[in-house]
């Protein structure tokens, strides 16, 4: 068993009884870290001889206190107190030196438990940090030769929001077309993580979901005067979680 996940939020247990809504919003403001560290401690490969592939920090009030474990669905659970009001301070701003304090406290604090990989995840804070605490990736670069056209889809992951941004060049004049998000969603991979897949060409610009359905059609006609018109398939539920604020 390796390590391949890292969570930071506030005690399930705790505060789902006492205030659910404030645990729901911190996970939402947070999850572009979990997500960041937890795709970038894999490529480590870090043996956990068999006993956990999570390490999750949890938060409780001032007055809690539990000890570090190891859970059983294979989480090594370690906790610290929760400043409220630093929080609120910072949240939905690019300021992220308070999430940044708890997980480098919350590593020390679980390898006083039990062995993880401690200089590298703190190095992995000092390169988030060092970034701007960015969450950003190439999904895909496609080129359609036939078309003359390259697709590039790429994904921004913040505090307030994912989305999926399609840049679109013309080849032959090395010129870019147009460049617009064409997915925003509430940021959680839940719900954006099986939204898009592949891109192909017919009438139109076509990206599809992980069922290789069409998901973003975008009007190939439009782009080369500049403009991104597309459409998000799916029933009225889909189309809202998808254009997040857009």
């Amino acid at each position: 068993m390796t390590l391949r996940y890292i969570a930071l939020g506030l005690d399930y247990n705790t505060y789902i009884k006492t205030d659910n809504k404030l645990r729901y919003q911190f996970q939402l403001h947070t999850r572009f870290i979990s997500n960041y560290f937890s795709k970038a401690i894999r490529k480590y490969k870090f043996d956990t001889n068999g006993t956990f592939n999570m390490i999750s920090i949890s938060l409780l009030p001032d007055n809690g206190s539990v000890e570090t474990k190891i859970t059983a669905i294979n989480v090594l659970e370690t906790y610290l107190p929760f400043d409220q009001k630093r929080y609120e301070q910072i949240k939905g701003t690019e300021d992220c030196s308070y999430y940044l304090e708890l997980l480098e406290q919350g590593f020390k604090k679980a390898s006083e438990f039990t062995p993880i990989p401690l200089d590298t995840l703190l190095n992995l804070i000092g390169e988030f940090k060092k970034g701007g605490c960015k969450n950003e990736w190439l999904h895909k670069k496609k080129r359609f030769t036939e078309e003359d056209l390259e697709v590039i889809l790429t994904c921004e992951f913040t505090t307030n929001y994912f989305q999926l941004i399609a840049t679109i060049n013309q080849i032959s004049t090395k010129k870019q077309l147009v460049k617009g998000v064409v997915i925003r969603t509430e940021p959680d991979e839940v719900l954006f993580d099986k939204m898009f897949k592949d891109i192909y060409i017919d009438d139109n610009i076509i990206i599809t979901d992980s069922s290789d359905s069409p998901r973003i059609i975008i009007d190939k006609g439009k782009i080369f005067a500049g403009k991104l018109d597309f459409e998000i398939r799916g029933d009225k539920e889909i189309q809202e979680m998808l254009s997040y604020e857009l």
